[in-house]
């Protein structure tokens, strides 16, 4: 498991190669999440998971909210925003749901750790690859009016899925700064 989570690696929207993925893929990963660690079982968070036929949907959402919040909008950033139907599997919108039955902070925790799991699955895969992206107009107005979001719901990003041509598995880190006692 360590050598797993030691070549876990976030796969870019330019590393895509427009691949889709096995509706199964998607179902795998959704159902990772659901044995993150979640004190009292709250299991704080929701997915909504856009199919490949859904994503000029969700590019459109993204665009129009950049342009509202924006009085210049970078058209670098308009052509990615625009790319994002051609050069993505999926795209699942991580919402959190808090439960106020344990402190916020571990519903938080708790959703990292599902996002992680579905990080997991997804590197058991040859194929496809993927990135928690906490831009693209996250917990924006427009972006929760388009997700339905409640009023307690927080928007904390998506997890882009991509078809990949090669995937990375090498990287450094740092030793982790450790006291014994």
């Amino acid at each position: 498991m360590l050598k797993q989570i030691q070549e876990r690696r976030s796969h870019f929207l330019k590393e895509f190669n427009g691949d889709k993925a096995p509706n199964d893929l998607i179902h795998s990963l959704i159902k990772s999440a659901n044995w993150a660690p979640s004190h009292k079982l709250t299991l704080p968070f929701r997915f909504i998971v856009f199919s490949p036929q859904k994503l000029s949907i969700l590019a459109q959402y993204i665009e129009e909210s950049y342009i509202d919040r924006h009085s210049e909008p970078n058209i670098d950033k308009l052509n990615k925003i625009k790319s994002l139907p051609t050069k993505l599997s999926h795209a699942i919108a991580i919402v959190l749901k808090p439960s106020n039955k344990v402190p916020l902070w571990e519903e938080y925790a708790s959703l990292g750790a599902a996002v992680q799991n579905m990080y997991l699955v997804l590197s058991e895969s040859p194929n496809f690859g993927g990135y928690w992206t906490t831009g693209n107009e996250i917990d924006a107005p427009k972006m929760r009016e388009a997700l339905n979001l409640a009023s307690e719901e927080v928007h904390c990003g998506y997890l882009f899925i991509g078809g990949l041509n090669q995937k990375r598995t090498l990287a450094q880190r740092p030793d982790t700064d450790v006291r014994w006692v």
